[in-house]
């Protein structure tokens, strides 16, 4: 197991950790000069800022393609098949 304790009283335990994982994580904390409970936190909150910065790339894109006019195949086929479900729900 590898526990992972924030600045409050509160434990985060993480169950089923394999021991490769908590080696490179010690070693990346050794790295960075943090403590093990440090590093994990600032990689969970890395992982979440990549995420949140992905979605908005995409949606960033599909606003500049609509603002363009721009059509991806298919599109005015999948807005037809979710119209069409929406509709059967609705009447459902």
């Amino acid at each position: 197991m590898c526990y992972a304790s924030g600045m409050s009283s509160e434990l985060l335990q993480i169950k089923g950790c394999k021991p490769v994982l908590k080696s490179r994580l010690a070693a990346s904390a050794e790295k960075n000069n943090r403590s093990l409970n440090q590093e994990a936190l600032e990689r969970l909150e890395r992982s979440f800022e990549l995420e949140d910065a992905l979605i908005s790339n995409r949606d960033q894109k599909w606003i500049d393609e609509a603002l363009a006019g721009v059509m991806r195949p298919g599109s005015v086929a999948r807005l037809r098949a979710v119209a069409a479900k929406s509709r059967k729900a609705a009447a459902a």
